[in-house]
């Protein structure tokens, strides 16, 4: 995939009211650079450049170069903040790309071979897609376009969570997202299984809520005792 490219400009002042000028007044977008061993640089963005770099699917997940000045940085897009009313870009997030350090990236969750999926061809089921994308760790030139769910053997009333992924060691997970090792996807029993299938999406939702809670019990647990393992050493 090839680079996504724009220029910015540094921005001499920062605040509220300089930055509203800028985005009506000159339409550039205030920006910040941050991460790695530099300091954070504030940057202006050409409106019409934004509209353009966001137009790609992949922006999330893609390496960017911006220039500014007669320097160039390398970056992953980390937020875009727009107006809640005015649909008006009002700042951009961009984390520097560091040479052999890991980046924390989104990428789209795809669900392969939902035509021949066991639960829905045979079963009569239905596909609920729980996680439509996940964080990933992985090398800034070795960044997943999508993280793939082959559905073909899902059978009804099966959940994909995230431990069952195949996973080639070119990428990680966050350490807290496999704690909590979420449904990806599953498929939802027809109707005339006895259960609607509004029943069973709250069912599914209220099992999730329970994990979760236990996770954090777990976790509440497990600080309190390094707490008091603490103390004790103390």
């Amino acid at each position: 995939m090839e680079n996504i490219k724009f220029k910015a400009e540094q921005r001499e002042k920062t605040g509220g009211l300089s930055s509203k000028q800028s985005i009506y007044n000159d339409r550039k977008i205030p920006g910040i650079i941050y991460g790695g061993k530099d300091e954070p640089l504030p940057i202006l963005i050409n409106e019409n450049d934004l509209i353009r770099v966001t137009s790609n699917a992949g922006l999330f997940n893609s390496l960017v170069e911006v220039e500014v000045g007669n320097k160039k940085e390398m970056v992953v897009f980390k937020e875009v903040q727009k107006h809640p009313s005015k649909n008006v870009f009002t700042h951009v997030d961009l984390q520097r790309v560091v040479d052999g350090t890991k980046i924390n990236v989104v990428v789209p969750v795809v669900l392969l071979n939902q035509e021949k999926c066991f639960g829905v061809k045979i079963e009569s089921g239905v596909i609920n897609h729980v996680l439509k994308e996940v964080s990933v760790l992985a090398d800034p030139n070795n960044i997943p376009e999508s993280i793939d769910v082959d559905m073909e053997d899902i059978r009804s009333k099966e959940k994909v969570r995230l431990s069952m992924l195949k996973n080639d060691g070119a990428y990680d997970f966050p350490s807290t997202l496999k704690n909590q090792d979420p449904v990806l996807v599953s498929v939802l029993t027809a109707r005339g299984g006895g259960m609607s299938l509004e029943d069973e999406l709250e069912e599914e939702a209220a099992t999730e809520g329970e994990e979760t809670a236990d996770s954090g019990d777990e976790k509440a647990a497990e600080e309190n005792t390094s707490d008091n393992s603490e103390e004790q050493s103390e």
